[in-house]
């Protein structure tokens, strides 16, 4: 017989991520022949501080069966982890988690309850809908002719083209070679889209780039010359609007291109830039060990230098009352999913989610975040995305990897629990 089961209402009710101030009831049952004379629950709180509640006899399950419960009610938001401790007429006894949220003998983890603010609230109209990534420059092409597009560009006459994958001569892979979509080319798409069901459309960066995955963001402010400018983007989604689909904007914050307006170190940009002037107004935004060659930058690629998300600047800049954020949700977007979200500072993500919300109550905030969201560790801070005041969900890497763990043979109990134990520690609202 099972002991506990933190996914079985008779074990723990309500089942799952709860918001605080919510009265949670524990249930074991333990064999008979064990002479259990006590039973605790132990819950190590947000702060690590241990707390130890008696659990109560409460009845026979059976002949041979016996029931001991009690009940916690987490008062702050975090993530509490919890065993039992028995003792019996063998010793003191533990019960830990193992796989399927059950108690077995050996086991030694705790189980999570993950607990969120109660005013915690996501937008309706993502839920049970259907969500079509585009490539921008792969996708579709309406034809229409482009201006003030770089001259050191390789744009392809032939959309079936192989792309220039290899290193040049130099042996540097420049990502610099284009085929043209756009967002007439898009718009041009919508009712075939709408046909397959989306009710959103999440693109890949289209800000103004020099390679052509744009995550080297060269100007928040416009969009790329080769996708088209920002009453293309408005038109998109008027138009994307009509057919009661949605717009999701891919937000690189982390980083810049080195290419770019603010560090300019290619000289594309004159003679401003963080790269080219210490008295640059974005100076500021970066960490160099020795100006201007030797600088912070993302997974050591010297073409995406890492700003300071924290500098006042720079979080004027994309959270402030006319910032990036703001400026392209009241352009049509309906939200940002931010790029590298481990990457991005807690209080930089609070004030972005403000600003977002502040515009459009229903905008969408969506994190990038490979592991399991709920008790993320990066760079020794345990992460507090889904909490409430950060992200409205994440993409759900968990998932994808349960689905390829099971077709390459992975025991399906092993799969299970991997989509289970999200179920289990992901707020209902970010779930849906």
């Amino acid at each position: 017989m099972t002991l506990f089961n933190s996914r079985n209402s008779i074990h723990r009710s309500p089942l799952g991520a709860v918001a605080d101030g919510t009265r949670v009831h524990f249930k074991i049952t333990l064999p008979r022949d064990m002479q259990c004379s006590a039973s605790y629950l132990l819950v190590q709180h947000p702060d690590n501080r241990i707390e130890c509640l008696d659990m109560f006899w409460c009845g026979m399950n059976g002949n041979d069966y016996e029931w001991w419960e009690c009940h916690f009610t987490p008062q702050k938001t975090g993530l509490y982890f919890y065993h039992f401790e028995l003792r019996t007429s063998r010793g003191r006894s533990v019960l830990k988690k193992d796989l399927g949220g059950e108690a077995r003998a050996g086991a030694r983890e705790d189980w999570q309850l993950t607990v969120y603010d109660g005013a915690y609230k996501t937008p309706d109209w993502l839920a049970g809908g259907i969500l079509y990534q585009i490539f921008p420059d792969r996708f579709a092409s309406s034809g229409k002719a482009k201006e003030n597009v770089p001259a050191d560009r390789t744009l392809h006459e032939n959309w079936l083209d192989q792309p220039d994958w290899k290193p040049d001569a130099q042996g540097i892979v420049t990502n610099s070679d284009f085929f043209g979509g756009d967002l007439k080319g898009i718009e041009e798409k919508l009712d075939y889209l709408a046909s397959l069901g989306v009710t959103c459309i999440y693109l890949n960066p289209i800000f103004e780039s020099h390679s052509n995955h744009r995550y080297d963001t060269a100007n928040y402010e416009k969009i790329d010359p080769l996708l088209g400018d920002e009453e293309d983007f408005r038109s998109l989604c008027a138009a994307a609007k009509e057919r009661n689909i949605h717009v999701l904007l891919d937000g690189v914050f982390s980083h810049t291109g080195s290419d770019s307006i603010y560090f300019n170190r290619e000289g594309r940009y004159g003679d401003g830039g963080a790269y080219r002037s210490q008295s640059s107004p974005y100076y500021p935004w970066y960490s160099f060990r020795s100006w201007p060659n030797d600088y912070e930058c993302w997974w050591n690629f010297i073409t995406l230098p890492n700003v300071r998300e924290e500098n006042p600047a720079y979080d004027n800049y994309i959270n402030g009352e006319d910032g990036i954020i703001r400026h392209w949700l009241e352009a049509g977007a309906s939200g940002w999913r931010l790029d590298v979200a481990d990457e991005l500072p807690d209080g930089f993500i609070d004030r972005l989610n403000r600003a977002a919300k502040a515009q459009d109550e229903n905008a969408m905030v969506l994190g990038e975040v490979w592991e399991d969201a709920s008790n993320k560790t990066a760079y020794g801070v345990r992460r507090r995305y889904l909490l409430g005041g950060q992200l409205d969900s994440v993409m759900n890497y968990p998932f994808r990897d349960a689905i390829l763990g099971f077709l390459l043979g992975e025991h399906a109990s092993l799969i299970m629990d991997r989509i289970e134990t999200i179920v289990e520690n992901y707020p209902p609202q970010v779930l849906r």
